[in-house]
């Protein structure tokens, strides 16, 4: 369950990432945005 919350923070921080900038820092955020679904993902095949 805290992996899960953890990847769903880390995605809410890409999104964030991509509303508040501008040019190619946007590309990060969605690079954050990815990392962070892949997280969640990750757990809930784990079922941790």
């Amino acid at each position: 369950m805290r992996i899960s919350l953890l990847g769903i923070s880390i995605s809410l921080f890409g999104i964030a990432l991509i509303l508040t900038s501008s040019g190619s820092a946007t590309s990060f955020g969605l690079l954050v945005s990815f990392l962070g679904l892949a997280v969640s993902l990750t757990s809930c095949f784990l079922k941790e």
